[in-house]
């Protein structure tokens, strides 16, 4: 024993070696450093996410307080019921398609979304979005912990009844309560084991919480049912606006169904790059508008039942759970939404924020130590009770980060798909120097794009705020932000495309590997080598033998 532990040096901890990722052989990184084997294309054995995965992934995103939620906002507006369900259903149609399409390039290619984003954006511009991504990706990862934290709090309270009336010593002024630090503390770490699990491991995870989630909201909605004998009074309800007030609230409300996974949008490949077929991207346009519609539709009728039955519309059903009498099925229904929580944070901000750190200093950070990492800043030094208590000017203000990031999803898809054509040379995607380098690493055409489309927006971002800045009408453009943001960076790259082509960065087919490269540059030189001999002999050009340009450098 007293042997073992002399081998034990921690000295080493804190040198430089000990922290040193090498880079792998397999990398096409241009330096030492560079890249690592989480920001590399997946290799072929660690591609086996099928299909199926995805639906429990988006099960266990879907099947959450949050999304039951979704629709007390919508109604807040002034629709009925309907309208709010058909708004959801219409936003959740089109987010899946962004989904789908952006997904194909980590399903098709491996890569992740932030080496994927080099082709539109360059090599070095690409950093504005992983970092954007990354700063908004750690503030929601502490948010979703504090509302996994209530949850939790409703599952020790019910083990503990005098947790209930446990004295609190903490200052009102910093937002949160003793025991909902506690239950924060529990959650948290509970939590924190399970997003160092890798990414191309988690579908088993997310297996086990997609059925835990959708027992519980299907037993929360059997109980609503049969405890009311009815729907409820929010369904006798009917739409309160009319014109074109009650137009643009329709607007509004498809664009609150879309902005909430505009996140998992951008950072999708990362996910699909696990997939063992492209096809696996495809299903997203069938899994997230009936999952979503499903969920948030139960939250309704819920939200109702909870309205007959104690007085008061609660559209968050942890509130209604927390009255419950039984406290066994309190605990039962709240571990299974905290497990819920816990799938979206994982999903949609632990994953992100770790690929990001791995993209940004790979030679000292990998997904799992991203992933240390995001649990620490994105779970304590974000402070979420302050921001949860301070919280309108700042939340309006995260929500409306969409304005930033709608933009960049509409000008990887348009350059993917149209400019591009589904052609990349993706070992020159890890290479400074490579085609995808543009001028000074930035691609000027993603850049005036997000000049444009951002700015735009401003306005109604800082009426949102802060409702005393008058912006006249223009506050009806900003309820459509997303649907605006992504219009203006769709067509607005598109065009600049159009009359400015990027021909140094176009290929003529897909190159997944060096070893493809050179085999077709070893046979266009062949080629052209034919042609020389066939010409000098007074035969002229060889009958398709002209070169076949892999990549146009001019």
């Amino acid at each position: 024993m007293f042997s073992s532990l002399k081998n034990i040096e921690p000295k080493k901890w804190f040198t430089r070696d000990y922290w040193y990722l090498d880079t792998p052989p397999a990398s096409y990184a241009t330096r030492d450093g560079w890249s690592n084997a989480d920001v590399d294309v997946v290799p072929v054995d660690q591609r086996n996410w099928r299909a199926i995965h995805y639906l429990f992934l988006w099960l266990s995103d879907g099947a959450n307080v949050g999304t039951m939620q979704q629709a007390g906002s919508i109604v807040a507006m002034g629709l009925s019921w309907r309208e709010a369900s058909a708004a959801i259903a219409i936003g959740n149609i089109i987010i899946a398609a962004a989904v789908a399409l952006n997904g194909t390039i980590g399903s098709r290619h491996h890569i992740p979304f932030s080496i994927a984003s080099r082709a539109s954006l360059g090599f070095y511009f690409s950093y504005f979005a992983v970092v954007s991504r990354l700063v908004l990706g750690l503030i929601y990862f502490g948010i979703n912990t504090f509302i996994g934290a209530s949850c939790t709090l409703i599952c020790l309270e019910a083990i503990w009844p005098q947790l209930k009336t446990y004295p609190n010593t903490i200052s009102a002024s910093q937002g949160v309560t003793s025991n909902k630090m506690i239950a924060y503390f529990v959650f948290w770490t509970i939590q924190f084991p399970l997003v160092m699990i890798h990414p191309r491991k988690m579908r088993w995870l997310f297996f086990v919480k997609s059925i835990v989630a959708i027992i519980a909201a299907f037993a929360t909605l059997g109980w609503a049912v049969n405890t009311t004998g009815g729907s409820g009074p929010v369904f006798a309800k009917h739409s309160t606006l009319t014109g074109s007030t009650r137009s643009w609230a329709w607007v509004a409300g498809i664009n609150v169904a879309i902005s909430g996974k505009t996140t998992l949008a951008i950072n999708i490949p990362d996910l699909t790059r696990y997939a063992n077929k492209t096809s696996a991207s495809y299903w997203q346009l069938l899994f997230i508008p009936i999952v979503y519609f499903t969920f948030s539709f139960i939250g309704i009728v819920i939200a109702s039942a909870g309205q007959a039955i104690y007085g008061t519309l609660y559209w968050d059903p942890t509130m209604i759970i927390a009255q419950w009498t039984s406290r066994a099925g309190a605990f039962f229904v709240a571990f299974a939404f905290a497990l819920a929580t816990l799938g979206t944070n994982i999903s949609t901000n632990s994953i992100a924020a770790s690929n990001d750190f791995a993209f940004i200093a790979p030679k000292w950070l990998n997904i799992q130590r991203g992933a240390f990492i995001t649990a620490i800043i994105g779970g304590w030094a974000t402070c979420p009770w302050k921001i949860q208590q301070s919280a309108k000017a700042l939340t309006t203000f995260l929500s409306g980060y969409i304005i930033v990031l709608a933009p960049i999803v509409a000008i990887m898809i348009t350059d993917y798909w149209v400019v591009r054509k589904t052609k990349f040379h993706v070992p020159m995607l890890y290479q400074n120097d490579g085609i995808y380098k543009y001028q000074y690493g930035t691609n000027w055409r993603a850049l005036v794009t997000l000049l444009i489309a951002v700015p735009i927006n401003l306005p109604g971002l800082i009426n949102a705020i802060n409702s005393k800045v008058d912006i006249g009408n223009y506050s009806f453009f900003y309820k459509a932000s997303w649907l605006t943001s992504t219009a203006m960076g769709a067509s607005i790259y598109l065009l600049l495309s159009f009359i400015f082509p990027p021909t140094s960065t176009l290929v003529d087919k897909t190159v997944e590997s060096m070893d493809e490269d050179f085999a077709l540059a070893d046979s266009q030189a062949w080629e052209t080598e034919q042609d020389k001999e066939k010409r000098s002999s007074g035969g002229g050009e060889l009958p398709g033998s002209s070169s076949y340009p892999i990549v146009d450098r001019v």
